[in-house]
């Protein structure tokens, strides 16, 4: 008993001075659009620049970073934080971040998936 307190205690220390900082959360997400850039085989040049300018023009914004300064914030739980990412003006929890790494729910790829098709069809359109 004392073994596994001692051991809780000793992670949630390690959790506390290894939890992501912001930046960390926007670089995530900023990744997982360039790894889903094949989502829109169309656009040509560097794909990440477009999506990410393309996604900034679709909320109003003119680039990526703008998006991802504006729209993405943590909830910080001490040993671990939560990323949350504003879509229609509501917060919702896409991901978590814990001993250094961020891990990003399906529903981060769904809403990149979603914004994409938005703009196909504004560039078809």
């Amino acid at each position: 008993m004392r073994n596994t307190i001692l051991i809780l205690a000793i992670a949630a220390l390690i959790g506390v001075f290894t939890n992501p900082p912001l930046e960390k959360h926007q670089k995530a997400i900023q990744e997982k659009v360039e790894n889903l850039k094949e989502i829109d085989e169309d656009i040509d040049g560097d794909d990440l620049k477009k999506i990410g300018a393309l996604l900034g023009e679709a909320i109003g914004l003119n680039t990526m970073e703008k998006y991802l300064n504006n729209n993405v914030r943590i909830e910080d739980l001490k040993v671990c934080s939560l990323t949350q990412l504003k879509i229609n003006g509501d917060y919702k929890t896409v991901g978590i971040g814990a001993f250094g790494k961020i891990f990003l729910f399906d529903d981060m790829k769904t809403f990149v998936e979603e914004k994409a098709e938005e703009l196909k069809d504004k560039t078809n359109g």
